[in-house]
């Protein structure tokens, strides 16, 4: 189902949740991010990557984090392209179980200057479309 919401904007960063694909055990979120170099010293630059394929580190930790009011997260991969001054990546994430009623989505990104900041989700709506979720072979 299309979603294509930001998450979070900022002058250096941007996460967009794009879509979710519903299925009957639980939901992969669909995010795209974006970050220009702006005043980022050339040692943070270069950890940028590092951050972003890292997954989920601790809660004090300063890298790209995910959070859900409801279930639990798994990153299960993406990919990412960078250069001199830009950074671009998608992000999958599988949510577990299917969740039934509104729920919170944030992430944070202290390293870009991205703080905790979350959107509601419409739970109803994916339980709904997984539903309508049809297996490849019978």
């Amino acid at each position: 189902m299309p979603i294509a919401r930001f998450v979070a904007r900022t002058d250096l960063a941007v996460v967009a949740l794009r879509h979710v694909v519903a299925y009957p055990a639980g939901c992969a979120l669909h995010l795209h991010l974006a970050i220009r170099r702006g005043p980022l010293d050339q040692a943070t630059w270069e950890r940028i990557d590092s951050s972003h394929a890292g997954g989920y580190p601790g809660p004090t930790d300063a890298g790209l984090q995910f959070r859900v009011s409801r279930g639990s997260l798994v990153d299960v991969g993406g990919g990412s392209s960078s250069g001199d001054d830009r950074y671009r990546g998608d992000r999958q994430l599988w949510l577990s179980p299917l969740p039934a009623e509104p729920f919170e989505f944030s992430v944070e990104w202290r390293k870009v200057g991205l703080a905790r900041t979350a959107i509601t989700l419409d739970g109803r709506a994916i339980a709904e479309a997984a539903a309508r979720a049809e297996p490849y072979w019978p």
